[in-house]
């Protein structure tokens, strides 16, 4: 049942999104693995370092979209 449930939201999720999730969980996991975040929760005084991951994030997406239109467009090279 639940696996119906995410097939039928993968294929309604565009790719766009996805690199973005992707992206903005590998940042925050990026300063846990280095030990920067370990079992600790965000705090609202570190929003603003939030709130720049997140927009990092956004902006490696939207290189990572532009990117694949380009590989697309070259006629999707090996």
């Amino acid at each position: 049942m639940k696996s119906d449930i995410i097939s039928k939201i993968l294929k309604e999720t565009p790719l766009e999104i996805r690199l973005n999730v992707d992206n903005e969980f590998a940042f925050i996991n990026l300063i846990t693995e280095l030990g920067f975040r370990e079992d600790k929760m965000w705090e609202d005084c570190e929003d603003p370092m939030l709130r720049k991951l997140i927009m990092l994030a956004n902006e490696l997406t939207k290189r990572q979209i532009k990117t694949i239109e380009r590989w697309e467009k070259d006629g999707k090279p090996i």
